[in-house]
């Protein structure tokens, strides 16, 4: 399958957070344990874009309205001195596992924080047995920066959070 990256629209939002609470409900990526509503999903992503943060989706060719995946990146901590230091976050959906989604979705996002001159990125990682994630980051250059044991609990288990970071190489214009 032939995939397009584009940014995420409005009228995105509700196969986002479809996808989302699938991952809410059902893994351990993420540690909410309550899928947010429509409502909130679209107040995060206009936190995100009205900071001019990437904010992706990956659809097919054939139907740009089918998402199947979505990624984006916010600065890591709120502070200033992080100003070029970003959490990535990736979701695919259930239907386009292992379909190159993930690798196209965190491909585009690196290259759009490149060029918006980031250094860093963060990619904190819900349960330490996420090979999927894990090898995804791995494959981009992120290597482990941090081991959090048992810092979540959700479906009875207590999870650890694997830090994986990858730095980013000077853009034009950067200090």
């Amino acid at each position: 399958m032939e995939i397009v990256v584009r940014p995420c629209f409005q009228q995105d939002l509700e196969l986002v957070q479809i996808i989302y609470a699938h991952h809410v409900m059902t893994g351990t990526g993420t540690f909410e344990t309550t899928p947010p509503t429509l409502e909130e999903m679209a107040e995060r992503w206009t936190r995100v874009v009205a900071k001019g943060w990437p904010y992706l989706v990956a659809c097919p060719t054939t139907d740009l309205t089918r998402v199947l995946g979505f990624a984006y990146a916010q600065q890591f901590r709120d502070r200033e001195a992080y100003a070029k230091s970003f959490e990535d976050s990736v979701y695919v959906a259930p239907t386009s596992v292992r379909q190159g989604v993930g690798k196209a979705l965190l491909g585009h996002l690196l290259h759009q924080l490149h060029e918006d001159g980031a250094r860093e990125v963060i990619a904190v990682i819900g349960d330490a047995d996420n090979a999927g994630s894990i090898r995804l980051h791995a494959g981009y250059g992120f290597v482990q920066a941090g081991l959090l044991r048992r810092v979540g609990n959700k479906f009875d288990r207590w999870l650890d959070v694997v830090l994986m970071q990858r730095s980013l190489p000077d853009s034009p214009g950067t200090t």
